[in-house]
């Protein structure tokens, strides 16, 4: 029985994990006096991809990391399926395959997205008439503001504005730097990251913003723009490019290789290694091993060791063993267990 159920799991790790798509998805509008002649389709597909890029590594400027320019020399490669939407212009939506895209620019040494990134909460406030106005979800602005953070990779959050967040911050608050009051209406938005900015327009716009972490504030700058849109998209490039710095692994290159149980190549280094107990079904090997390898900076996965109701798994992974250890320690399927006498990245399922 327990060489059948060995069997097979490495009949699971052999098989490709489910990946998101949405990634991968673009839509972008089709130029030139042949919109849909194989210049403009070309021409399309590469702006897709490097919009998908930029997701994949929170950077704007995509073209100078290393690997980028070999990949937009040809879209195709990356290309999962196009189609053609009607409309003025007309536009071209295509899927890219995100996950391939992602190992490879890993591979290369650039930063990508590590797993799961926390979400940004935003308090706006644009000063029209009057104290000002928050920006809630629903806003114009709003909308302006989630377009650039979807094409820039981001995770935003806007507040609700409803009557329990006016209960407990004001356009004031934001405006003064009251953090408290702030922190406290952020509450309910469960998340670590919390943004506050003005916006003030006029003969040009200007844009006073900070980034707070766990109520501490880590970045900001009072910046000058042509124009509210300008703004905001510099505002969502600058938190994209804090949260990048801190979330997004960067490539390395393997030190050395070994068959991996699927006849590839993986990495043989102990800080690559994660130990998982309480695995005693096959159900649970099979989520285990498919969040693992959902990780975007992880290569590959290996099966090392199964004893009883544990289980090694060697990733090849972009990245050092610390910011291994927090990819892993966000999946939903582990947990901390709780023994400080444990080896490093030992968990527990859940």
């Amino acid at each position: 029985m327990y060489r059948l159920l060995l069997c097979l799991v490495m009949v699971l790790l052999a098989a490709t994990p489910a990946w998101a798509a949405e990634a991968g998805q673009v839509s972008v509008p089709l130029q030139g006096d042949q919109p849909r002649g194989d210049e403009a389709r070309q021409a399309a597909l590469r702006q897709g991809l490097e919009t998908v890029i930029t997701r994949l590594t929170g950077r704007d400027r995509v073209a100078e990391l290393p690997g980028v320019a070999e990949a937009l020399a040809d879209p195709r490669r990356w290309l999962s399926r196009y189609s053609y939407e009607a409309g003025e212009p007309p536009r071209l939506s295509a899927l890219f395959d995100d996950r391939a895209l992602t190992r490879y620019l890993a591979d290369h040494g650039a930063p990508v997205w590590g797993g799961s990134q926390p979400p940004v909460l935003v308090w706006l406030v644009t000063e029209g008439t009057g104290r000002g106005d928050l920006v809630t979800g629903g806003d114009p602005l709003a909308r302006r503001l989630e377009q650039v953070a979807e094409r820039r990779g981001l995770s935003l959050v806007l507040p609700e504005g409803d009557q329990r967040d006016r209960d407990t911050v004001t356009v004031a608050d934001v405006r003064g730097r009251f953090d408290g009051p702030v922190l406290q209406a952020s509450r309910r938005y469960d998340t670590a990251w919390v943004a506050t900015a003005v916006l003030y327009d006029g003969a040009a716009s200007t844009l006073n913003w900070r980034l707070l972490h766990d109520g501490e504030a880590v970045a900001g700058e009072r910046a000058r723009a042509d124009g509210t849109d300008a703004a905001l998209d510099d505002f969502i490039a600058a938190l994209s490019d804090q949260m990048a710095e801190r979330y997004a692994v960067g490539g390395d290159e393997p030190e050395s290789t070994a068959p991996d149980t699927a006849g590839g190549d993986i990495l043989l280094r102990d800080d690559r290694v994660i130990t998982v107990r309480g695995v005693d079904t096959l159900g649970a090997w099979h989520r285990l091993y498919q969040e693992l390898a959902d990780l975007g900076p992880v290569r590959k996965v290996a099966l090392r060791v199964v004893s009883d109701d544990r289980v090694q798994f060697e990733l090849a992974f972009s990245g050092d063993r610390a910011e291994l250890a927090r990819l892993v320690a966000s999946l939903d399927a582990v947990r901390d267990c709780g023994d400080p006498t444990a080896p490093p990245l030992t968990y527990c399922l859940r």
